[in-house]
C-alpha cells in the first residue's frame, strides 16, 4: 500500500503544531466587540425605545417603526436612528427632529381627561432619560423655512380636489336633470 499518505507526529514544541490561540489564554475575549457580547455591560443600563419615523411631504415614504436602544445623548440617539432608517443618513444630524410622547391633562365639560401629544425634546432633557426613559420617540426631518407653507398649500389643494371628486357626480346628475326638465318643457 504505497499510495496511502504517511503521517508523522510532530514534537510538542514545534511552531507549526501550536494552535493560533492558546486555550488557557483569554486575551482574545477581552477585546471590545460590536455588537456587545451577551451579558456584557458598559457600566450603564440601556433602555429599549420604539422609534417611529414619520415622513412629511416633500419626503417620500411611509411611517415605519423600529425597536432600539436609547442613546445617552441626542447625537448618539441620532446615529442609532440613522442606522435604523437608512433614508435619514442622507440628512445632516441637525435636520433630524426627535419628539417624545407625553400625556397632557385636558379639562373639558365633563371633567379631566388625559391627552397624548408629541413634544420637542430640549438638549438638557437627554440627561434625564437615564432615569426616566421614554417608551416612544417620533423621528422626522425638520422643515425648511417654506416647507410647512408648501405642505399646507398642498394639503388644502388635495382636500379641495377630494371634495370636488366626491361632489361632481351629484352636481352632474342634478345638471342633467335640470337640462332634461328644460328640454321637456320645450317639447
Amino acid at each position: 500500500m504505497p499510495l496511502l499518505p504517511s503521517y508523522q507526529k510532530n514534537p510538542k514544541g514545534d511552531e507549526e503544531s501550536l494552535p493560533l490561540f492558546d486555550a488557557d489564554s483569554n486575551e482574545h475575549d477581552e477585546l471590545p466587540a460590536y455588537p456587545p457580547r451577551l451579558g456584557e455591560s458598559s457600566g450603564s443600563t440601556t433602555h429599549n425605545v420604539t422609534y417611529t419615523f414619520v415622513p412629511r411631504w416633500p419626503i417620500k415614504g411611509e411611517q415605519k417603526d423600529a425597536l432600539g436602544v436609547l442613546g445617552d445623548t441626542k447625537e448618539e440617539t441620532i446615529s442609532i436612528v440613522q442606522r435604523a432608517f437608512p433614508i435619514l443618513s442622507t440628512y445632516p444630524p441637525n435636520k433630524i427632529e426627535i419628539s417624545s410622547l407625553v400625556e397632557i391633562d385636558v379639562q373639558n365639560g365633563s371633567g379631566r381627561r388625559a391627552d397624548e401629544r408629541w413634544c420637542m425634546i430640549m438638549d438638557e432633557a437627554w440627561s434625564g432619560f437615564r432615569s426616566n426613559p421614554p417608551k416612544r420617540l417620533r423621528v422626522q426631518i425638520a422643515d425648511d423655512p417654506r416647507d410647512e407653507e408648501k405642505r399646507m398649500r398642498r394639503e388644502r389643494w388635495h382636500t379641495a380636489l377630494t371634495i370636488l371628486a366626491i361632489t361632481s357626480p351629484f352636481i352632474l346628475f342634478f345638471l342633467s336633470l335640470f337640462y332634461l326638465a328644460l328640454n321637456y318643457e320645450d317639447n
